[in-house]
């Protein structure tokens, strides 16, 4: 049952929660560089005209630091209302950290805010009123209600995934002038790396009879 639940509860963030997949950048410089590079960027300027196209719509990103690297929300202008801006649906999760030889690893993850997740449910339920204490019947009411509560869903979850998306694109843009870091895999075959159980078996055996002879003496 534990086992189950926490599936669920996996299945849930992955669903709702979270509105894109985390996304990992080796970038050849250090943490410092690489968070000024990103505010430098998050700024609209006639110096960076080949950035342009990540301010289309009125488009702003904001950026805080966090503990372990930053957090960031955007906003956008509403076309019917130039003065109004949109919600703000997601927040991106960045981690910093040097990896070492002058490279970065910064693991970004989004999710929806969690005010925002919650007006999913204020006009379903208000609606949802209307509609139960309402002249139609029970199964009809309840049908319309799911109904309503899918859409909102829906419609939420595609604002949060279109913010999520805008601002991941942005980071790896902004970053696009720093060169990108390779790690080298290990070979296909590597003298220090045990492939066969038995072979680990024995390689464990003579590491143990080791230390115990030099305990020993």
């Amino acid at each position: 049952m534990i086992k189950v639940g926490q599936a669920l509860v996996r299945y849930f963030l992955n669903r709702v929660w979270y509105v894109h997949p985390t996304v990992t950048l080796l970038i050849q410089a250090t943490p410092a560089i690489c968070l000024q590079v990103i505010a430098k960027a998050a700024k609209p300027s006639v110096e960076r005209l080949h950035l342009r196209n990540l301010f289309t719509d009125g488009r702003r990103y904001y950026l805080s630091e966090s503990q372990n690297g930053f957090q960031m929300h955007s906003t956008s202008t509403i076309p019917w209302r130039r003065r109004k801006r949109t919600q703000v649906a997601a927040i991106l999760f960045a981690k910093v950290s040097e990896v070492g030889n002058g490279i970065t690893r910064i693991q970004i993850s989004t999710r929806m805010r969690a005010l925002y997740f919650l007006d999913i449910f204020v006009l379903p339920s208000w609606m949802g009123a209307l509609l139960i204490f309402g002249p139609l019947r029970p199964q009809v009411a309840l049908i319309s209600l799911g109904i309503l509560f899918a859409l909102s869903w829906l419609w939420h979850w595609y604002g949060a995934v279109l913010q999520a998306t805008e601002m991941v694109y942005f980071i790896q843009v902004a970053l696009e002038d720093l060169q990108q870091a390779e790690i080298p895999l290990l070979p296909a075959v590597n003298q220090h790396v045990i492939y066969s159980h038995d072979d680990f078996q024995q390689q464990w055996q003579k590491f143990y009879d080791e230390q115990k002879h030099k305990n020993e003496l």
